[in-house]
């Protein structure tokens, strides 16, 4: 009875590119039937492979070379582009180049302001005799601020009535602040992630 199929499971069109081609006509029977039997440690037979550039040519071949050739004709193999993960590393070059145009505009020299960790703006009332009045401050839990006239540091920065222009910049720089520290949550996340994935791909196995 002749063979119908590749011992070593090639498709005997495909490595030879010759259409049609049966295992029991293949020039690689003997061949393929010898790697069946073969493991990793096992030498090297010859393989007549063929592509669309040449005619067949004879390729010495282990076990292993012969397997991953194999699959890559008929495992219907995938790449980077296939797994989606040229798109990925697309999209996360994109965010850090977006990032850096947002973290631009809050460097020193755009003339923001951005508030310390630990610092809120705090309303505080004034009795008078004639009326309460309401005022703010921006205050942290220990001396950070520099002073008006005195020579050590400072937990307040008085700013007015809600809505003078010192209120408003410091509410401002409270929200930038906490902008900031929430990115850098996300990007702590992520270091940690691509960390891992440089991890996985450096040791396979693990």
């Amino acid at each position: 009875m002749s063979r119908k199929y590749c011992p070593f499971s090639f498709s005997c069109e495909a490595i030879t590119q010759t259409p049609g081609l049966l295992a029991a006509q293949c020039p690689n029977l003997v061949a393929c039937s010898e790697l069946a039997k073969a493991d990793e440690n096992d030498g090297t037979v010859n393989l007549q492979v063929g592509d669309e550039a040449q005619a067949q040519h004879s390729v010495p071949m282990s076990a292993n070379s012969a397997a991953t050739l194999m699959l890559r004709q008929r495992g219907n193999p995938q790449d980077l582009d296939s797994l989606g993960i040229v798109s990925l590393m697309e999209t996360i070059q994109d965010a850090m180049a977006e990032l850096e145009t947002q973290f631009a505009q809050l460097e020193p020299d755009s003339k923001q302001y951005i508030a310390p960790e630990g610092t809120e703006v705090h309303a505080y009332a004034v009795k008078r005799p004639y009326g309460t009045y309401w005022y703010n401050k921006l205050a942290a839990h220990r001396e950070m601020f520099h002073p008006q006239a005195q020579q050590r540091l400072v937990r307040h920065i008085h700013l007015g009535k809600t809505g003078e222009p010192r209120h408003r910049e410091a509410r401002a720089g409270i929200e930038r602040r906490n902008q900031l520290v929430k990115t850098r949550t996300q990007l702590m996340q992520a270091a940690k992630a691509l960390e891992e994935a440089l991890s996985i791909l450096q040791n396979p196995r693990s």
